[in-house]
């Protein structure tokens, strides 16, 4: 029995009209005598309902249930004829059959497509030492984003291991004048080896990997999925820049949040439009592939275009912001910091000295110039200028008395390089003294220790002018 058989019968049972019977009903019965009143005759309460109903139903274009059962319907045979899969609904073609084959979606942008606030085809620009620095790994020196490959991918979860499938990989590279974008699809399980085997081919003249996130998670995953259809990953051992840990090394200070669409919004300047969260995307594509209907997947294939493209965008300004000089491709004073502390945690202080440098000219919050005075004169001890690095230790002092890190670099300067002993002692025993006023109980903390250890040798060096009225 179909829904217009139960329709009826429940019609019948609960004495409903449709609005053609109440009308005809209303036809045959009798004019109503008129009385002499002074008011017009109310109208009968029950059809007064019902034509505001029918007005306001027909205002907001509201449908009937007759005509919602209707569309149902002509949804479901549409569906049943295929009119809502993937070839129908996105532009693409299938690669391969029906058998063995894949949907892919291929788009050609021009290389002054703006994204964000660069243009792709800045990244063509980059410079491969600045790659280098801002991964810090020494093999991205040789990166060329002509042979590079941009890659991310959309998973059924995020869990990993082999019951993880990734259902659209997208990669993007540059070919002649255009940046190409292919995204390929699964419209089932049976379509992973024969587009993995398409992407093996196109992974063959690619020299350096770029994604976010992709060395712990994307990578694995289509080596995992390689190896179980017996395919072979020509990826694996080729130079990978992860833009998430370069995004990390200069802004997680100031942003916290380092998501990809976060990194978008606040340096990129990239606002999406018909976007879709990226927890709900596994559960579309398990609805596609147990409904047919790639309806609600157009917003899939546009969030994976935009990720793609924004590792584009990200690659050329980082590389802009670090061809400006001294730090002036960023604003904020925490990023500047965080260069400053890149070129230290890689050992690269003759380039850390000036942008120290130029950092602390401006004003700052304390302690963020605490943290480049630690570093610039870390930076000169490494370089052996040894008198510009104390004069780093006492700035550092004067700005923030008693940091343990400025007295134990100072005494250990006056100790060994200038022979200044009462001065090195000094300054221990100052510390000495404040720290005990400040934590009076706490008598086995290994800075003070080492302090007291240090102070002992100095009185030992001293002999008894360590504590004479001359001292």
């Amino acid at each position: 029995m179909d829904q217009k058989e139960k329709l009826e019968q429940l019609k019948k049972r609960l004495g409903l009209m449709s609005g053609t019977q109440w009308a005809e009903k209303r036809q045959e019965e009798p004019a109503p005598v008129k009385k002499t009143t002074e008011h017009p005759p109310a109208t009968p309460k029950v059809s007064q309902n019902y034509d505001t109903a029918r007005n306001l139903t027909q205002r907001l274009h509201l449908m009937t249930g007759t005509e919602m059962v209707a569309q149902q319907d002509h949804e479901r045979e549409q569906q049943e004829a295929g009119n809502f899969e993937i070839d129908r609904v996105m532009e693409g073609e299938c690669i391969g059959d029906e058998d063995n084959g894949f949907f892919l979606v291929r788009r050609d942008f021009p290389l002054d497509y703006e994204q964000g606030n660069v243009v792709l085809g800045d990244a063509l620009k980059s410079n491969a030492g600045h790659i280098a620095l801002s991964a810090n790994d020494t093999e991205l020196t040789c990166f060329d984003a002509r042979t590079a490959l941009f890659m991310d991918t959309e998973t059924t979860g995020l869990a990993g291991g082999s019951g993880t499938i990734a259902f659209l990989i997208g990669v993007g590279y540059f070919v002649d004048d255009v940046f190409r974008l292919d995204q390929c699809f699964m419209r089932d399980y049976d379509d992973e080896e024969p587009m993995l085997e398409f992407l093996s081919d196109l992974f063959r003249d690619r020299e350096t990997i770029v994604g976010y996130n992709s060395k712990s998670f994307d990578l694995p995953l289509l080596q995992s999925r390689c190896i179980q259809n017996r395919v072979p990953c020509r990826l694996s051992g080729l130079p990978h820049y992860d833009l998430v840990h370069a995004a990390r090394r200069f802004w997680k200070r100031r942003l916290k949040d380092c998501s990809l669409g976060n990194i978008e919004r606040q340096i990129l300047g990239v606002h999406r439009h018909g976007d879709v969260p990226s927890y709900l995307i596994p559960q579309l594509w398990f609805n596609y592939v147990h409904t047919r209907d790639a309806r609600a997947l157009s917003p899939v294939f546009y969030h994976h275009q935009m990720d793609i493209l924004s590792l584009v965008s990200l690659t050329a300004w980082l590389c802009q912001c670090l061809d400006r000089p001294l730090g002036n491709g960023f604003d904020h004073a925490e990023d500047k910091l965080s260069l400053v502390r890149i070129y230290f945690q890689q050992k690269k202080y003759d380039a850390l000295i000036p942008h120290a440098q130029e950092f602390l000219k401006e004003s700052h919050p304390t302690p963020l110039r605490r943290e480049c005075l630690e570093m610039l004169g870390m930076a000169f001890k490494r370089r052996n200028r040894f008198s510009e690095m104390q004069q780093s230790w006492e700035t550092l002092l004067e700005e923030c008395p008693h940091d343990y890190t400025a007295i134990i670099e100072l005494m250990k300067h006056h100790e060994h390089r200038t022979r200044d002993l009462k001065a090195a002692y000094a300054l221990g025993t100052s510390y000495q003294d404040h720290w005990r006023e400040q934590h009076p109980h706490d008598e086995n903390s290994i800075e003070l220790r080492a302090l007291q250890h240090r102070l002992e040798r100095l009185e030992r060096k001293l002999g008894p002018h360590a504590a004479g009225d001359d001292f």
